[in-house]
């Protein structure tokens, strides 16, 4: 396991509206909005982007980072989340 970046998780934790899975460093839309998956968690196992390791234990959630650094978390992805693409295996 990569303590850099990942916690603990053996599986995708939340689904989109499609149900893939949601992973840490994901690139996203929501409402218009692009952005990358910083954390995902299901309340007990998760994905934490180096910086975000003390949201492990939060509530089940995703946040994810927009291109302007702003920081959104939904508690339960809906139709308006969209999967861009999942990381290359040189992004994660």
């Amino acid at each position: 396991m990569n303590q850099q970046h990942l916690l603990e998780m053996n599986a995708s934790v939340l689904h989109y509206f499609n149900g893939e899975g949601i992973h840490l460093h994901d690139r996203v839309r929501y409402k218009g909005v692009s952005g990358t998956v910083v954390f995902v968690t299901n309340g007990d196992t998760g994905e934490f982007a180096p910086g975000y390791e003390d949201y492990y234990g939060c509530e089940a959630g995703l946040m994810f980072c927009d291109d302007d650094g702003d920081l959104s978390f939904l508690r339960e992805p809906d139709e308006e989340l969209e999967l861009i693409r999942h990381p290359t295996p040189a992004q994660d």
